[in-house]
């Protein structure tokens, strides 16, 4: 069994165009279709259930259809740390890249026109500027930390 956590930049971040290219590419991680990576089945999806919706909500829709079994950290509070406690959004992302054989972050090259959110000159997490912020990368460098595989998707978005 292989664990497959798949994360990525929210809803808001991808034109209609970005997320049909997300869905088309999570089912191809998942069923061992994408370019480059051979079959690997059976598997377990991984992710983190984010409250913004987009990769991972859309990883859980695409996991439920092909019936494939699911690990979901869903953080207890919506901040990075929280005072004191286990369980914010570092604490999930650190129990998916534990917990995932490899992480594919799935984000966009550039953000939708209108887009309403806090903006980025670069990501930050990685030092990039090829796309846009997502807390997906830290989660695919620390399961790097951890002996774990990461892959970075960027998505052109376009509109």
């Amino acid at each position: 069994m292989k664990f497959i956590g798949i994360v990525g930049a929210e809803g808001a971040k991808f034109t209609k165009t970005g997320e049909n290219e997300a869905r088309i590419l999570i089912r191809a991680i998942l069923t061992g279709g994408a370019e480059g990576y051979p079959e690997i089945d059976p598997v377990t999806l991984v992710s983190g259930h984010c409250h913004l919706g987009g990769i991972d909500i859309w990883a859980e829709e695409v996991a439920d259809d092909l019936k494939i079994p699911k690990v979901i950290f869903p953080p207890k509070v919506l901040s990075w740390e929280s005072q004191g406690t286990n369980d914010g959004f570092k604490a999930r992302n650190i129990k998916i890249a534990m917990q995932s054989d490899i992480v594919h972050n799935i984000t966009v090259k550039r953000l939708p026109v209108g887009f309403k959110g806090m903006k980025h000159n670069k990501c930050y997490h990685c030092d990039s500027d090829s796309h846009i912020k997502s807390g997906g990368c830290w989660t695919m460098l620390r399961a790097a930390k951890y002996g774990n595989r990461g892959i970075l998707h960027e998505l052109a978005n376009t509109e």
